[in-house]
């Protein structure tokens, strides 16, 4: 049986909190990568250059 006990999990859920807190710190420049990102899939996916709006 497989027993994941705290000496185990501890570590992980430290990184998992620290992920998510650089997160809430750089909220704002990591949904603005992201739209940014989103939007030139898009615009390759859609075949309109980079220059057209």
């Amino acid at each position: 049986m497989l027993y994941i006990g705290p000496d185990a999990l501890m570590p992980f859920a430290s990184a998992v909190a620290a992920v998510f807190g650089m997160l809430l710190m750089f909220w704002r420049r990591f949904f603005n990568f992201l739209r940014i990102s989103f939007r030139a899939i898009g615009r390759r996916l859609g075949g309109r250059g980079a220059l057209e709006p």
